[in-house]
């Protein structure tokens, strides 16, 4: 099969290298999303409510939540480490703001506490974010580096490859 580029063959070894990196493009660039939820729930009188991500060493997390309340009470929020440590902890907050980064490998948990209230229930809106770092990079840019890495080096095998 030929393939026509301004009036000149382009050779097979060629058109394969053009679609491997456009392949290889789109795969890295789909998998450079960054991760994240937001999620709404009831708390009840004296009961917790936990979220647990999975993270990995140098991940970083930063979110906010909002709570509604028939009393003027808040939640007690925490965070907490794979080994039970906590790393963060906010009481009777009826709004705020965080964030983290992980210092080991494994499943973080975001406690949502309504042990101020024996009587009201609470509604919780969280948001957040997580981002990934490979080599200190968020990776994002990491990905978008290697995608500009294999497209320069695709564009100049394909000078080398191109028939004169």
């Amino acid at each position: 099969m030929k393939r026509y580029l301004e009036g000149r063959t382009l050779p097979k070894p060629a058109f394969a290298l053009a679609l491997f990196i456009l392949g290889a493009s789109f795969l890295l660039a789909s998998a450079g999303a960054a991760l994240g939820d937001n999620a709404h729930f009831t708390v009840e009188p004296l009961k917790t409510h936990s979220i647990t991500l999975s993270l990995h060493e140098t991940d970083s997390v930063s979110g906010s939540f909002s709570v509604v309340s028939n009393d003027e009470t808040g939640v007690n929020f925490g965070v907490t480490d794979p080994y039970n440590n906590t790393i963060l902890q906010h009481d009777n907050v009826l709004q705020k703001s965080f964030s983290f980064t992980a210092d080991t490998d494994g499943n973080y948990q975001l406690h949502f506490s309504n042990s101020a209230s024996d009587a009201y229930s609470k509604t919780v809106s969280v948001n957040y974010n997580i981002t990934s770092y490979i080599m200190g990079m968020p990776q994002e840019q990491f990905l978008f580096l290697v995608v500009a890495a294999v497209a320069v080096i695709g564009l100049m095998l394909y000078a080398v490859l191109m028939p004169k």
